[in-house]
């Protein structure tokens, strides 16, 4: 009867699969055609049961051509079978081919064409058998421990380093109705899924040494198996690993692309002894102009101007070097110049998502001026003197 049953199986769908025309099988409602497959599918589990290689891949075969293709039985599916039944070197290819189709994005439209049909139609005792065995991870180190001839077994350990992060989408187990298609399609497109940041180190060069050691694994294998088939695979993934560095970078570094670029801010500074000076800052590339009040003793009270060369900057550090005058009541100006130190001790992570970020210094600054008409007012002499003038602050900057 089940031979009967198969045989009626395969004239109908091969009469339905003449062309990639074929309308999606329904796969929340029942259907002549669904039912015939699902039989299938009960009689593949009771082989898988029995560990009978032969009747297992007869079913398999009988399910993949049937015109279904995955909507019969899924590509996961087929990986879990072929590790049960330690066929690991069928396994790891089917592994690659997936992920490979994955990360080529070839699920796009998924429903239009039986090839590209995203998983099976069927939620039974098959799927909650085989689903405890996906385990990505689990499944790799057991092709790598496995009788594949070494270079499976070899490419098997670079895809645990690779993939480390990455399993199964098993989504679709949480919904419980059968008859939910929009749940159901909503995450066709995502056949794997990352778990998270395991390797996403905020240490810089950490990071680094992590990618460029996953680059050197791809040029490692690729001159000991010149010709492998899975060369396209490690070239693709090769092409991802150095995006994945550069775009690190950018998201981690983006202030790089805004030294030497300008900002406006303020800064406030206590004068070691006495007094304090407050100021605004704007700069225009590597030119820097600022304008503010000083009070000190009765030589600087009033409108202080400068104007600096942003000499170094890096992303926590910046120095220049400047000119200035003080412009007060008093008929002297004093005339000079300094040097200021900044130290960012917080930069705003918006630099990336928006067009501006800010940044908190803590200031130190040297200034040097010569007032031709220093008062002493204890003498009441006037004096031609130099004088040395040392400040600390803080400030804030918009970039």
């Amino acid at each position: 009867m089940r031979k009967i049953l198969l045989f009626v199986l395969l004239l109908n769908v091969f009469a339905l699969a003449e062309s990639c025309d074929i309308k999606p099988l329904p796969p929340f409602l029942d259907s002549p055609q669904k039912q015939a497959l699902a039989k299938v599918r009960d009689s593949l589990l009771t082989s898988l049961q029995t560990r009978d290689s032969n009747e297992v891949f007869r079913y398999v075969d009988v399910l993949k051509n049937s015109g279904y293709g995955e909507r019969a039985l899924d590509n996961y599916e087929l990986i879990q079978i072929y590790c049960l039944m330690n066929q690991y070197d069928s396994a790891l290819v089917a592994l690659v081919r997936e992920h490979y189709r994955f990360i080529n994005k070839s699920y796009e439209g998924v429903w239009d064409c039986s090839d590209k049909a995203p998983y099976s139609a069927f939620e039974d005792e098959l799927l909650d058998s085989l689903r405890i065995r996906a385990d990505l991870q689990r499944q790799l180190k057991l092709i790598s421990e496995g009788s594949a001839k070494q270079e499976y077994r070899d490419f098997a350990n670079l895809m645990i380093v690779v993939l480390q992060d990455v399993n199964y989408n098993n989504t679709r187990l949480q919904y419980s109705g059968l008859d939910n298609e929009i749940k159901r399609n909503s995450i066709q497109q995502s056949r794997f899924h990352k778990y998270g940041s395991r390797n996403d180190s905020s240490d810089d060069e950490n990071k680094t040494l992590y990618l460029d050691s996953l680059i050197e694994k791809f040029i490692v294998f690729k001159n000991k198996y010149p010709e492998s088939e899975f060369k396209p695979w490690i070239t693709k993934q090769k092409e991802f690993i150095k995006v994945s560095r550069e775009q690190y970078f950018e998201s981690k570094q983006y202030y790089r692309e805004r030294f030497y670029t300008g900002g406006i801010g303020g800064e406030y500074f206590h004068a070691i002894g006495r007094g304090y000076q407050i100021n605004g800052v704007i700069q225009i590339q590597r030119m820097i102009f600022g304008v503010g009040y000083w009070k000190y003793d009765n030589l600087c009270n009033g409108v202080v101007i400068y104007m600096g060369v942003d000499a170094y900057e890096s992303k926590y550090i910046k120095t220049f070097p400047f000119v200035m005058t003080v412009v007060n009541k008093f008929e002297h100006n004093p005339l000079g110049g300094g040097l200021q130190f900044e130290f960012r001790p917080w930069i705003s992570e918006l630099g990336r998502e928006l067009p501006i970020g800010g940044y908190l210094t803590i200031n130190a600054r040297y200034e040097l001026l010569y007032d031709s008409e220093y008062i002493n007012r204890q003498n009441e002499e006037t004096k031609k003197k130099l004088r040395n003038f040392f400040h600390l602050g803080i400030g804030f900057h918009i970039w």
